[in-house]
């Protein structure tokens, strides 16, 4: 019983990576949205209007996956092979840039992305299979529905705005902490690994 729930709260711990992540990845494609147009597609420049649609979209596909991780628990095990195809497709669209442009083969920083998304996608398979028919929802799920439940009953919009603006900023700060030891923590599993 106490496996089930500590395998329960990593699976739980993994998703709150994975939609800090998500986050970071907006918020990144937003300010490149509005600072500069430009970007590359598989090795082929954008400019102009071509290349803000293209990085206004990856931004929303990043932050509509991390509301819906957040928002909808039900469907975590789709939305998580959702981010684990939007991470790969970051990844194959630098590295064929990358190899275009430069003599490198990747970027290591989206492939920490990308890995991320498949060991959460990996574990929360795993996870539930082994807590199956356990559906209860854990502290932090429970936390997290009942911030939506207030700011769902605000009576006016501006009130809504705000609430939900102090969420994105709490969100944004777990992301400032969260992302840099869980990056941290990849990198020394990868040397342990390798040597």
């Amino acid at each position: 019983m106490e496996i089930k729930r500590v395998l329960k709260n990593i699976d739980v711990f993994l998703k709150y990576v994975l939609i800090a992540i998500l986050l970071l990845s907006f918020l990144m494609y937003m300010v490149v949205f509005l600072i500069n147009w430009e970007g590359f597609i598989f090795g082929v420049r954008l400019a102009g209007t071509s290349a803000g649609i293209y990085l206004f979209l990856k931004a929303i596909g990043a932050g509509l996956l991390a509301f819906l991780l957040i928002r909808y628990r039900q469907y975590t095990l789709a939305v998580a092979a959702l981010a684990a195809l939007y991470f790969g497709y970051t990844f194959a669209d630098s590295a064929v840039t990358i190899q275009t442009l430069t003599d490198k083969l990747y970027s290591p920083f989206l492939l920490v992305l990308f890995v991320i998304s498949l060991v959460f996608l990996m574990f929360h398979v795993l996870a539930g299979k082994y807590n199956k028919g356990d559906d209860r929802p854990t502290m932090i799920e429970s936390a997290i529905h009942s911030v939506f439940t207030i700011i769902e009953k605000q009576e006016t919009d501006g009130d809504k705005i705000l609430l939900g603006s102090l969420l994105v900023l709490a969100a944004f700060i777990a992301v400032i902490f969260i992302f840099p030891l869980t990056v941290a923590f990849l990198h020394w599993l990868i040397e342990i690994l390798s040597g």
